[in-house]
Order: C-alpha cells, then structure tokens, then sequence
C-alpha cells in the first residue's frame, strides 16, 4: 500500500502472547497502527524464547513484532494495573488472550475499561468461546486442529508442519478489529470482539462440512484430494514433485497432448480404475525429465504446473517479503518513554 496507510493514527494496546496475537499485530501494523506491546518484566512473550533465536531472540518474534514497541508491565501488581488502564484510555484497540476471568481477577475487565472509554475497541482470543462449555479447557494449535475435524482431512492426518488454527485465529480476528473500527467509525462507540483459538480452521472447512451435512460424496471427497490425473503430485527424474492443477479441461487437454499422452483426453476427472490407469501413465512420462523442465513448459503454455519448494528454496522467490530487515523490540525498550508519554505511573514496570 501507498501512504498513508489505512491504520496511520490508530493506537493499539496489545496484552496477547503466542502466535495469535502475534499474526493480528502483524496485520495490524502493516496496515500502519502503533502497536505497544505490552510484555511481563521477568520475560517477555514466550515467542522471544523460541529457537532459533537471531540475536538471542526468537526469529519469530523479529518477523511478528518489527515495528512494535515494548512495554514490561507487571499486570499483578496495582502500579501495572493502573498503567494499563492510562493507556487504555488512550488506545483504539486493546488485544488480549488470557484465559477467561484473568483481566477480571486483576482489575482490568474488558467491559469495565469500554464503560470508561466507550470508544475502546477490545478484542480477546481465548482458546475456547468464553460462554461455551468448553470454556475453560486448554488447549495448542494441535489440538483444535483435531476437535475441529481439519486434521483428519490432512494427509496421513499427522501433525501439521504450520499452526493452522493460530494463524486462521489471528486473520478472522483482525477482519474483526477492522470491522468492529468501522463500525465505531459510523456510531462513535466502541465494542467487544472475541475470536477463540478453535475457530481458527473453520473457514478451511466450511465447504467440506457444507458436503458433510448434504451427504458427502462431493469434489472434495475425491477429486480435490488427489484422487484423480488431473490434481495431484507427481514425482520428477530429480527427485522433485510437481503439483499438477490442470482441474479444467482446456487445461488438462493441454498437458497430456504437451507431454505426449493425447488418448488421456477425457480421463482427467476419473477416480475410478481408468483415472488409476492414466495416472500410472503420466506419472512414468513425468519421470523422464526433472521437475524444472516440466514447469519450464508449463510456463511456456500456460498450464498450471509448480514444484514443490521446500521453505528455505520459496525464499529465494521474488514474491516472498525480505525479512532481513524485520527486528522485534528489546523486551522494555520503550516502556519509560511510553509510560511518560502518556502520563503513567512510572515504576509501574516493577
């Protein structure tokens, strides 16, 4: 985006921990908020500590929270209460993700901090909905994962190489924070968002239970699952996969008359035993050549074929943000110039 950002002016409080409240942070200040980040003296957020660390910081935290300012508050005590409640008065936004009834035991319940700022937008991300049953079970990305039905959808249904639920929490929320500011942008009042950890993967499974609740038996079943020629991965001469998305049938036409298999016209779609055959066809023709040439002729014709990178290769990719410059704020850095910026008490770091 060019300046200025939608966000320029936009003060946001942020009392999260973990990778939720991080992607929301993250969004947020690519959009252009000043997010303070508030953190405990004795450690900061746990993502500080997660290897591998550039620095003697986790790198995690360096891509979530560049841009960032840090704040030690200690929220047990009454001096870091009373901080948060001044800069509470001051922010737009405040974020959180302790369990239910943490910030209430402490003092600093959301809906009483909206009764003394009305403008104040609150948003909380608890593992679980804070009305519901389930309210006070614990829980990791693994398991809402697990509870929701998207890991058995996983191949081999073993543990996810990337944190689904925490991420998806992170995005839905700040759609959320986003909404809930136009919304106080229309009515000049604030309000509350809470978006649960477990909600993190439903929208990647609204269709499949759309399927489920009508029977089943859909393109997610069978088709979108690897389950015919025409979408799937198909191993090279090097070693390398290729991901084969030639779902329509102009494009699937085109790959097999490209790779010299024009009888497998009308098989792309088959799941049944002439899909099998044609995929035993094209999977010994795409083992003659490596994976490169094969997306070489892809791109030549227009046809959607792709290696499978590693992260460490995609890196190397134009289109992937540089992160060589992304680096989080020493834990407490801003806290004095913050604390006396907006009139708080400061030993509230103790």
């Amino acid at each position: 985006m060019t300046a200025p950002l939608p966000l320029s002016g936009t003060l946001v409080v942020d009392v999260s921990r973990m990778l939720p409240g991080a992607v929301l942070v993250r969004t947020l200040l690519d959009l252009g908020a000043r997010v303070i980040k508030i953190e405990d003296p004795s450690g900061g957020d746990y993502m500080r500590s997660t290897p591998p660390l550039v620095e003697g910081v986790g790198a995690g935290f360096h891509a979530f929270f560049s841009g960032a300012e840090s704040v030690t508050l200690d929220l047990r005590s009454p001096h870091g209460t009373s901080a948060l409640r001044t800069l509470a008065r001051h922010a737009d936004v405040l974020l959180e993700s302790f369990r239910p009834g943490t910030l209430e035991k402490w003092g600093l319940g959301l809906e009483a901090l909206r009764a003394r700022h009305p403008m104040l937008v609150t948003c909380s991300l608890p593992g679980f909905p804070a009305a519901g049953s389930w309210r006070d079970r614990v829980g990791h990305d693994l398991n809402v994962v697990a509870a929701t039905g998207l890991l058995a959808r996983l191949p081999g249904a073993g543990v996810p190489g990337v944190q689904v639920a925490d991420v998806g929490t992170g995005l839905q929320a700040a759609t959320a924070v986003l909404g809930a500011l136009l919304l106080r942008a229309r009515t000049g009042r604030g309000s509350h968002v809470e978006q649960p950890l477990v909600t993190g993967p439903l929208p990647f499974l609204t269709w499949a239970m759309a399927d489920a609740r009508a029977g089943g038996g859909g393109v997610l079943d069978d088709v979108l699952v690897g389950r015919s020629p025409c979408y799937r991965l198909y191993g090279c001469a090097d070693g390398t996969a290729l991901a084969v998305g030639t779902l329509e049938p102009k494009f699937w036409v085109g790959f097999v008359e490209a790779i010299g298999l024009p009888h497998l016209a009308g098989e792309g779609l088959d799941t049944g035993p002439r899909g099998e055959a044609a995929t035993a066809e094209v999977a010994g023709t795409l083992l003659t050549f490596p994976a490169a040439h094969w997306v070489e002729m892809g791109a030549r014709l227009g046809l959607p074929l792709s290696e499978v990178l590693a992260v460490s290769a995609a890196l190397r990719e134009e289109w992937i943000p540089s992160g060589a410059d992304l680096r989080g704020p020493a834990l407490g850095s801003a806290t004095s110039r913050v604390l006396a910026e907006f009139g708080a008490p400061g030993d509230a770091a103790r």
